[in-house]
C-alpha cells in the first residue's frame, strides 16, 4: 500500500518519549502512514542516559538525530531554543511532513512550533488544556495550543479550556492520558527481573523520587533539601531518584541527589534513565510516589501507589483523591510520608478513580490526525468566540 501520510513525531526528553511512543509505533505500524520520527534535546546527551539508544532499540527508525541541548542554566536554555528553532526548522524543510506530532510544554517546543507555523505545517498538540502554576511550562503549554491546529487533551475539562483560547471544538478532542494508556498495556517486570536489570533490592518501603526545578520560583534548592531533610529522617525508606528535567536549576538538584545518595548509599539509587516499562514497574512495587511529578499526579493513581505531591509546581491540575498535596517543609513532608503508609490510606488506593483515565488514547489520536489530513485544506484558523457565564 503507496504511504498516504507523513507525520512526523518530535521527541526532546526521555518521559515524554514514553508518553508518546504508543502512538509512535501506531504510526509505524500502519501501511497508510510514514512515520519520520525526530530525536532531539536531551535524548542525545551522556549525562541523560543516551536514550535516543533506547528508541532505536526498541525497534524505532530515527529520521534525525538534532544536537540542540547546551545547558541547563537559562542562558543556556536560551541558546538551546535558538538552535532548535534553526536546526529542527532546517530538518522538517527536508523531511516536508504533512503534519507534525508534540506533546507537552517542555521550553524545547515553542521554537519547534513557531517553525512549523513559518513552515505551514499543521501541529497537532497532545496535553494542551492542563495547568502548572509552579514552572514556566504554564506558558509555552498554552503557548503551543495557539500555535497547534488540532489537540488533544487527557480530560473533558482541559478540553473546554483549549476551547476558550479560541481553537475551534471540532478539532479538540479529550483523548484521555497516554501514560494511563501504558499502564493499561503494562506487561509489568517482576520484581527479581527489575533487581537484576537494575542492580538494586526492593523492599515494602521504597519511595519513588522526581523533584523537578519550580522555574517560575527561586526556591527550587531550599525545597529540594526540604525533602532530602525529610528523608533523612526517615531511614527506613529506600530511594530510588530518577534525574530532574534539564530546566533551569537542575544541575544544583542533581548535585543535590549525588550527595544524598553518596551519605545514603545503602539505601538509595539514582537513574538518568529507566525507560518507561521499567520506570512503571518500579512504582508499582513503590509504598509511593514523591515530589513534583506530573508523574505523581496522572499514573501513580492507575497504580494504586499514593502520591505526595510537594509545592506548587503541579498546583492547578486536576488530581484523583490519592494525591496528597503538601508544602515544600521538613515537617509537612514527614507527615505526608507517614500517611501515606498508613493502613487507611492504603485501603482507600484501592477505590480510587483516576480522572484521566480511558481507552484506547493512542488509537484515537492516530484516528482523527488522519481524518484531519484527508480533509486539510490550508492553515487558516478563525478565533472562536465564546462567552462564559457564572465563572464556568
Amino acid at each position: 500500500m503507496i504511504e498516504k501520510y507523513r507525520i512526523c513525531v518530535i521527541t526532546t526528553t526521555r518521559a515524554e518519549f514514553g508518553l508518546l511512543s504508543s502512538v509512535i509505533k501506531r504510526i509505524q505500524e500502519d501501511p497508510e502512514c510514514k512515520l519520520q520520527l525526530i530525536a532531539t534535546g536531551t535524548h542525545l546527551e551522556e549525562e541523560f542516559g543516551m536514550t535516543y539508544k533506547e528508541i532505536e532499540l526498541d525497534g524505532i527508525e530515527i529520521a534525525r538525530k538534532i544536537a540542540i541541548y547546551q545547558g541547563s542554566e537559562e542562558g543556556q536554555v536560551l541558546q538551546t531554543m535558538s538552535l532548535a528553532v534553526s536546526q529542527i526548522g532546517k530538518a522538517l524543510m527536508e523531511l516536508h511532513p504533512q503534519i507534525v506530532v508534540l506533546l507537552g510544554d517542555r521550553y524545547e517546543l515553542l521554537p519547534i512550533a513557531s517553525a512549523c507555523v513559518v513552515l505551514r505545517i499543521p501541529i497537532a498538540h497532545i496535553s494542551g488544556g492542563e495547568i502548572s502554576e509552579g514552572a514556566y511550562d504554564e506558558y509555552i503549554r498554552h503557548a503551543v495550543s495557539k500555535l497547534s491546529y488540532i489537540h488533544f487533551t487527557s480530560t473533558e475539562a482541559y478540553r473546554r479550556r483549549v476551547i476558550q483560547l479560541g481553537e475551534a471544538p471540532e478539532r479538540v478532542y479529550n483523548v484521555g492520558d497516554l501514560g494511563v494508556e501504558n499502564i493499561q498495556n503494562l506487561t509489568r517486570l517482576t520484581k527479581e527481573q527489575l533487581e537484576n536489570e537494575l542492580g538494586i533490592s526492593i523492599g515494602d518501603k521504597m519511595l519513588q523520587v522526581t523533584f523537578h526545578a519550580t522555574t517560575l520560583e527561586d526556591d527550587s534548592v531550599h525545597q529540594f533539601e526540604q525533602l532530602l531533610a525529610a528523608l533523612e529522617e526517615r531511614p527506613e525508606f529506600q530511594v530510588v531518584f530518577t534525574r530532574p528535567n534539564a530546566d533551569s536549576g537542575s544541575s544544583a538538584l542533581n548535585r543535590m541527589i549525588d550527595e544524598f545518595v553518596e551519605r545514603n548509599a545503602k539505601r538509595s539509587y539514582v537513574f538518568a534513565s529507566l525507560g518507561y516499562t521499567r520506570f512503571l514497574s518500579l512504582v508499582s512495587y513503590c509504598a509511593a510516589m514523591a515530589g513534583n511529578s506530573s508523574s505523581g499526579i496522572v499514573e501513580a493513581p492507575s497504580l494504586k501507589v499514593g502520591t505526595i505531591d510537594i509545592g506548587n509546581r503541579q498546583k492547578g491540575r486536576i488530581c484523583a483523591e490519592s494525591v496528597i498535596h503538601c508544602q515544600p517543609e521538613k515537617g509537612e513532608i514527614i507527615a505526608a510520608l507517614d500517611a501515606a503508609c498508613s493502613v487507611d490510606y492504603k485501603e482507600k488506593l484501592q477505590r480510587i478513580k483516576n480522572p484521566y483515565e480511558s481507552k484506547g488514547t493512542s488509537a484515537k489520536i492516530l484516528k482523527q490526525i488522519m481524518l484531519c489530513l484527508d480533509n486539510y485544506s490550508g492553515m487558516y484558523k478563525k478565533f472562536e468566540d465564546y462567552y462564559f457565564s457564572g465563572g464556568s
